[in-house]
């Protein structure tokens, strides 16, 4: 292996950081009210909820592999070795200039960084937008095994704010992830940092997902958000709810949910529900009081997981 091609090897890449469910569409995760008027053999609304959230976390991970694979289908302009560097590089009608620096800091460990700035500015200009550390697995000759290893890196959306081109994000999105073979269990930590609350776009909120995987036995996603899910008239303290998804290789699963703190005080809320193959609700249990008790089912029968298990974040 030649040393560009090293470098380009200690990259994430999509089978690192994607997070992967059974797939069918779903909606976003804006309501604690997601099983209201739900009923048995519906498409399961956690299930949706779940699966939405992965898209949403994919969304920040691949924008990152896109503009490191952008950056990077061009030679790179210096490279030592210990270092390399694509750019600066601006496309074609593009404001913002990009450079990615990646380093070799030790046996099997790398440094990376990718920079912006506007087109027109001098080189002090540019600013960090996306920072990481990888670890590469390695083949028996010892050389780096693309798309396996663990690392972490981290997206500056309040920094990529102050270029000429960005979106709409703020905060801040840092993954830690690690797959080591292509049959080991493969795992995506994911925290969104004073992010944009969207119900109240005037308040950021932190988010936290945790994502494992074996090939052929299934995953589990977690994910925690804390925000003002109970309306309590006066006050605006804010509860945390957590999700913990589990599922088989067939695509049955289960969700187990619990709201706590905030206005609930000492006590606790729950939620939990199993769907089938077809992702259709089977079982639903809930703890809190809607117009109509919404529960159904024999865990110990509709059930993928016969027992609860709620999540640890």
């Amino acid at each position: 292996m030649d040393r560009e091609e090293e470098f380009r090897s200690v990259l994430p890449t999509k089978e690192m950081v994607e997070v992967k469910t059974p797939e069918k569409s779903g909606q976003a995760l804006t309501s604690a009210e997601a099983v209201h008027g739900q009923g048995k053999g519906d498409l399961s609304e956690f299930y949706k909820l779940t699966r939405a959230t992965t898209v949403m976390v994919n969304g920040g991970t691949l924008w990152v592999l896109r503009l490191v694979d952008q950056v990077t289908k061009y030679p790179p302009t210096t490279l030592t070795e210990d270092t390399a560097v694509w750019g600066p590089h601006t496309e074609a009608l593009a404001r913002n200039t990009w450079k990615l620096t990646v380093k070799k800091t030790g046996e099997n460990t790398y440094s990376y960084t990718v920079s912006a700035k506007a087109k027109e500015a001098q080189d002090p200009a540019f600013v960090d937008v996306i920072t990481g550390t990888h670890t590469a697995a390695v083949d028996a000759a010892g050389e780096p095994l693309k798309g396996f290893g663990k690392g972490e890196f981290t997206l500056d959306w309040d920094k990529q704010a102050t270029l000429p081109e960005h979106d709409e994000n703020v905060g801040r999105f840092t993954v830690k992830y690690a797959r080591e073979d292509d049959t080991s269990a493969a795992t995506v930590d994911a925290a969104f940092r004073q992010v944009r609350d969207e119900n109240d776009t005037s308040k950021r909120v932190d988010a936290d997902y945790r994502y494992a995987a074996t090939p052929a036995q299934g995953g589990q996603f977690d994910f925690k958000l804390v925000q003002d899910w109970y309306k309590a008239e006066g006050s605006a303290a804010k509860e945390t709810l957590t999700i913990k998804s589990r599922w088989l290789e067939s695509g049955a699963g289960r969700s187990d949910v619990e709201l706590s703190g905030g206005d609930l005080g000492s006590k606790e809320a729950h939620v939990n529900e199993c769907w089938d193959t077809t992702f259709a609700s089977r079982f639903l249990r809930a703890s809190y009081a809607f117009p109509e008790e919404v529960q159904y089912g024999i865990e110990a029968n509709d059930c993928a997981f016969a027992t609860a298990s709620y999540s640890s974040l």
